[in-house]
């Protein structure tokens, strides 16, 4: 029996996500984004299913998330979208092998050095900023770019690249705009010499609404792991986290009973109060207290009265008759209930980003059909938690 709250992850699912985002993708080449534990579900079984499955590069935010696969045996092609520890973190870079996204006019000067140093002809991607207005080289300043990269004889510019920020809006102008400008930056650096193997600009919105022209790769994040990366939900994505708990206490109340702290719960009637093991430090939100239903014996069942650290209070109704010991489905699937993950963001007013990544690190992530990913090697097949680097 599973302990007091845990999450399934369902690696099938996770590549029929893939597989629809390829069908999306054309011939596009894959970057599947792992970062942040793989948005919470496990880097390593995920990264080893991705790549088994002939995704082509795999991508990460920080040092730490990219040790942690090279300590697990990825070889392939990963990239680094964020670098801000440069330049003390350009030898780390170099020597991990690592693809680098340099943003910066510093940061190419930093990766020279390092390769230099290293006697190696190291690979980096330019990050341009097209409209994001985050991070990237600015358009006016790519002549300054490719003249150092022209002068950088231990870099290879392997990959360009941006990104899309209103990609999640069909009826945005941004996206085009965007594309637009990354389309003449791209010619512009063929136009200096230059020959990038990695042309990418679509993140995981960018590819349902339709990938961009001249662009030979894509970034899938949110959408390999089954959640809608669009404002309008029409992706007939699986969701590949079902997270769950348990009920550890069932009771009868009258009715005016006061259910939590500060006593926002009133009973308004006899009822059953459950008491799941489940709080904002396992990834369920305070807010969410009076404002979503979780999942009880097919049934969707209201919380009841604040979300505390640790526990939560469902209220099961006059008729209820709930169990100790039942499951409950907080957002995923189980017997033949689908609770979407997007619900209990939309319920806290936030995105199905921040919840997936928000779930605890003492909540334990256990594959579904262990035996079959086991037999495909010993890190995709154990249960993993969380790691504290890049959760």
């Amino acid at each position: 029996m599973r302990g007091r709250t845990w999450a399934e992850i369902d690696l099938a699912a996770l590549l029929r996500n893939l597989a629809w985002i390829r069908a999306r993708a054309g011939r596009r080449r894959v970057i599947g984004v792992v970062k942040a534990n793989a948005y919470g579900h496990g880097a390593l079984p995920v990264a080893r299913a991705l790549v088994e499955a002939g995704v082509e590069a795999l991508a990460v935010a920080t040092l730490d998330e990219a040790r942690e696969l090279r300590a697990a045996g990825q070889a392939g092609e990963i990239l680094l979208l964020s670098n801000s520890g440069l330049p003390v973190a350009a030898d780390a870079i170099v020597s991990l092998r690592l693809a680098p996204f340099l943003w910066s006019l510093e940061a190419i000067d930093a990766i020279e050095a390092a390769a230099a140093r290293a006697g190696v002809r190291h690979p980096v991607h330019l990050k341009l900023d097209t409209g994001m207005s985050r991070l990237g080289v600015p358009l006016a300043a790519l002549d300054e770019a490719l003249a150092r990269l022209s002068r950088a004889s231990h870099l290879e510019l392997s990959g360009i690249a941006s990104h899309l920020a209103d990609a999640d809006d069909a009826s945005a102008a941004t996206p085009t705009l965007q594309r637009e400008q990354f389309g003449a930056a791209v010619a512009r650096v063929r136009e200096g010499g230059f020959e990038p193997d990695w042309v990418h600009l679509d993140n995981s919105a960018g590819i349902v609404h339709g990938p961009s022209e001249g662009t030979n790769a894509v970034r899938p994040g949110l959408a390999l792991y089954g959640a809608d990366p669009t404002l309008e939900r029409s992706c007939s994505l699986e969701p590949v986290m079902t997270l769950l708990t348990r009920v550890i206490q069932a009771k009868r109340v009258p009715a005016g009973t006061r259910v939590g702290y500060g006593g926002e719960h009133v009973a308004s009637r006899e009822t059953q109060i459950l008491t799941l093991p489940i709080g904002y430090a396992d990834g369920l939100p305070r807010a969410a207290a009076g404002h979503f239903s979780v999942g009880v014996a097919g049934d969707r069942l209201p919380l009841a009265g604040r979300v505390s650290m640790d526990l939560a209070s469902v209220d099961a109704g006059p008729d209820g008759d709930v169990k100790v010991g039942q499951e409950v489905l907080v957002f995923g699937r189980k017997e033949g209930l689908t609770i979407e993950v997007e619900q209990l963001a939309d319920a806290v007013g936030t995105i199905a980003y921040e919840i997936l990544v928000g779930i605890g690190a003492r909540v334990p992530r256990h594959l579904r059909d262990e035996e079959r990913w086991a037999s495909r090697g010993s890190e995709a097949g154990r249960t993993t938690r969380s790691p504290s680097a890049g959760g």
